[in-house]
């Protein structure tokens, strides 16, 4: 249970130890007590409980004036100064709802909140303009899924206060329609807290009116990566959630490993049968593991085009729960929607039990001239997660139609009017994807691996030319008065031709994943099909590419508006390598929460950026760099701002934008592929694709963090390197934000054989606590080996110096891009005058 206390003190004491310690012990006794009490059977069905709660209203006989009141939930503390709280009629046995409200003058509430790390509070200072919440209410809205309700009732009854009952009449007739939506909102979560009884997993939320900030939300749920958020509903998009700040909570802080899966979903066994309406059906059958004792309710997730018909655990038939939970799924940043599996009796830790799933749904669609789309591509299937196992997926499809799925083929044939396609993963894979079209295909081998490349016999109605007109002159020699007829010929050009570059994609993803192979180690599994997807972007599951039509298409043949060499060079370079190398970044290698997920992007484009290099040169990446680089400096908003300034690089998607900027693509993306660059250029070629390797044998079908993936290229860092930890580089990349204006002037002094170079840089358009380490290359001639010296930044100017008997071939800042800023170099010879000038990169 959670801590609740009734205390009169002085308000400015509340934030002191001795109220904590009080707190701490009031809720240790309460928490006796509590486990005392008798409990009320749960409802037998989830539907049961469901209708409960949408026919949810406030109790009028438990309501109460509270004074003094203070709710905690780890780094959450709500203070119910003075006011009135109502309590919802109990669902299941417990009261899932409450209401605060301020009625009088003088009533008010408080919430306080401290972020325990810089980056939350400087996330939650962009939200609200200070660093902490302190935001004084009038009206909230609590939702206890952890027994809180009950705990919070006790704890006013042992006060004393009288139930206002007039009051709580008209409180209840005021927000009967706020409780039913607050109840219907969060449905499948109360279900799913109230059948199993783990109140210490239990969901917590409370809606407020804040005086200054409006309404906004908080919420704590314990099953989170991190179970504190807080943030409000955009106005602008109701549906998008803006995070005001999100961390675990204290207790998780204090021991980081994750707390045990309820249960494990594994050997996924498929049949799925498509339509010639396209419509899916789909019978799954996998093993059940729990983890540890589990009763009432297992979550699952399905994409919404997707219908539970039947569900049975070891032959028996089993309810189904699933209602639209919008609070709960747009706060969580769920695009699937959760279903709870009702539990007839308790699964115990250990055990094997056999689970399977009736469901049928509409996730493909028809893009036109005879192109298909699969919409939900990663739950066309129930899941818990991305829990590595086997897949065996057999595909009945119109005769006509070819799938390419996750896995080798074990079989293809064709039975009637029925094509029959059957896979089978070799090793365990996260998830299971399938493509499904007209499609022609090419092979390619290489080292064991195998690629596969389908591709469409046409293009979607998006990528055909448009037609051409042409007036055409009067067909007559002899001049007539007044003005002559003319003829308009329309002409329609020929389709593009998407297997033009079928064989030539084979033999380029091959090249790359056996270049990967040997950097890397194996992929996920040794097939790989790549099939094509309409639209302007791809997607790499274990074993299978979703790529855009437009990179099947020779360069002419593409659409107008991307005839530009950067989308040229996307598409026919970086695209298809980007979505191979997630074979191994994402597929093998994953990461553990969102604020992880930019190293498995950042290092499929990389790597990306890597074998452009290994066909077309340095100079081929570094200009790709210096685009990102002005995408990083692109000013959108008002007041204006960087796009690189919306956020560290670990805020994840809560980076996303609306109305058509999307700052998460371009720092992840953009400054992710930077800052593995700069780690590169310090560590050097061999060391850097050394730590790459490493990481993929250390981590590999495990989840790895920023912090572990810091560690790790402290490894491969040279002795000499100022910051062998790298905690500086990360502070400034990765947790930090901004570009600096690096101005940087070359002298030298004195006459040969007594030369002295100095190097100065002038730090600029950053905060003066803005770091950087960065070496300064000098080589006596272009052949000799460098000499190194660090050069560290700050709000002063810095500088550093060589001593040297001639001119030296070439004295560089961070060589090869070696630093993501705006650069400014200067050159002076011995007596002051401009020697050369160097461009900004």
């Amino acid at each position: 249970m959670r801590p609740v206390s009734i205390a009169r003190q002085p308000r400015c004491q509340r934030a002191s130890g001795e109220a904590q310690a009080y707190t701490e012990s009031v809720s240790a006794r309460l928490w006796i007590a509590l486990l005392l009490l008798p409990v009320s059977a749960p409802a037998q069905t989830g539907a049961a409980l469901g209708d409960r709660l949408r026919r949810l209203e406030l109790d009028p006989e438990h309501c109460y004036r509270v004074r003094d009141l203070e709710l905690q939930r780890e780094d959450i503390r709500f203070y119910l100064n003075d006011g009135l709280l109502i309590f919802s009629q109990p669902a299941g046995g417990r009261r899932p709802l409450a209401v605060f409200r301020a009625t009088e003058p003088g009533d008010d509430g408080e919430i306080l909140l401290r972020p325990p790390d810089r980056g939350e509070r400087a996330s939650l200072a962009r939200a609200t303009g200070s660093p902490n919440l302190n935001e004084h209410f009038h009206t909230a809205v609590f939702v206890f899924g952890d027994g809180g309700g009950e705990q919070l009732l006790k704890a006013i009854q042992e006060a004393g206060p009288k139930p206002r009952p007039e009051e709580g009449l008209l409180l209840a007739s005021r927000y009967a329609d706020v409780v039913r939506n607050f109840a219907q909102s969060f449905q499948v979560r109360l279900v799913r807290d109230l059948l199993t009884e783990d109140w210490e997993n239990g969901l917590f939320y409370a809606a407020v009116s804040g005086t200054s900030r409006g309404n906004f939300d908080v919420l704590h749920d314990p099953t989170l990566p991190e179970q504190v958020i807080v943030g409000e509903v955009s106005v602008s998009d109701p549906g998008r959630f803006n995070v005001w700040t999100s961390f675990p909570g204290r207790s998780r802080r204090q021991r980081p490993q994750p707390p045990a899966e309820e249960a494990f979903v594994e050997d996924c066994r498929i049949e799925a049968a498509v339509g010639e309406d396209l419509s899916l059906d789909i019978r799954m059958e996998a093993a059940l593991k729990p983890q540890r004792r589990i009763q009432g309710a297992l979550t699952f997730e399905l994409a919404p085009q997707m219908t539970v018909k039947a569900a049975r655990l070891n032959g028996k038939s089993v309810e189904i729960f699933r209602r639209e939970s919008l609070r709960s799924s747009l706060i969580g940043g769920y695009v699937n929607d959760p279903f709870l599996l009702i539990l007839p009796e308790p699964l115990e830790a250990g055990s094997v039990h056999r689970l399977e799933f009736e469901l049928s749904g509409n996730v493909i669609r028809r893009a036109g001239n005879g192109v298909y789309y699969v919409g939900a591509r990663t739950n066309w299937y129930p899941s818990r997660g991305y829990h590595y196992t086997n897949f065996d997926l057999t595909f009945r499809v119109p005769k006509d139609l070819r799938v390419a799925a996750t896995g080798d083929i074990v079989e293809e044939k064709v039975e009637g009017e029925t094509r029959i396609s059957r896979f089978r993963t070799s090793a365990p894979v996260r998830l299971a994807g399938f493509n499904i079209g007209s499609f022609e295909e090419a092979e390619a081998k290489a080292d064991g691996l195998l690629v596969r490349v389908f591709a469409n016999r046409t293009v979607e109605p998006a990528l055909m030319p448009p037609p051409r007109q042409i007036v055409m002159p009067p067909q007559t020699s002899v001049r007539l008065p007044g003005r002559q007829p003319t003829q308009v010929i329309t002409l329609t050009p020929s389709p593009p031709n998407p297997q033009a570059r079928m064989r030539e994609l084979a033999s380029e993803v091959a090249a790359a994943m056996q270049w990967m192979q040997q950097q890397f180690g194996p992929p996920a599994l040794p097939t790989l099909t790549v099939s094509p997807i309409p639209g302007n972007f791809g997607q790499g599951f274990p074993g299978l590419v979703y790529l855009s039509t437009i990179a099947y298409l020779p360069e002419k043949d593409r659409p107008a508006p991307i005839q530009t060499s950067r989308l040229n060079l996307f598409y026919s370079e970086i695209l298809l390598a980007h979505e191979a190398a997630h074979q191994w970044w994402g597929n093998v290698v994953t990461s553990a929460s969102y604020r992880d997920e930019w190293l498995q992007e950042a290092l499929a484009n990389y790597t990306a950026l890597m074998l452009l290099e290994r066909k077309r040169g340095p100079k081929a990446l570094e200009s790709v760099l210096e685009e990102y680089r002005a995408e990083l400096l692109r000013e959108y908003g008002e007041p204006k701002q960087t796009i690189e300034s919306a956020g560290p690089i670990t805020w994840g998607a809560r980076l996303r934008g609306a109305e058509g900027i999307d700052p998460w693509r371009v720092i992840t993306y953009c400054k992710g592929s930077w800052i593995l660059h700069m780690l590169r250029r310090r560590m050097g070629d061999a060391a850097f694709l050394a730590m790459l390797g490493e990481l993929r044998r250390r981590h590999a079908y495990q989840p790895v963090t920023t912090e572990q993936f810091r560690a790790l290229a402290a490894e491969f860092t040279a002795k000499d390197d100022p910051d062998r930890s790298l905690e500086g580089f990360f502070d400034t990349w990765v947790y930090g934000t901004g570009i600096p204006v690096l101005e940087t002037m070359i002298r030298m002094r004195g006459k040969a054989p007594a030369l002295e170079v100095a190097v100065s840089v002038k730090q600029s358009g950053v905060p003066e606590d803005f770091m950087l380490e960065l070496p300064v290359e000098l080589r006596a001639t272009r052949a000799s080996r460098p000499v190194v010296k660090w050069i560290r930044t700050g709000g002063d100017s810095a500088s550093v110096s060589f001593r040297v008997q001639a001119p030296p071939a070439r004295v560089e800042l961070a060589p090869g891009a070696g630093v993501l800023a705006v650069r400014r170099d200067r050159r002076l010879g011995a007596a002051g005058e401009p020697a050369a000038e160097v461009q900004p990169e």
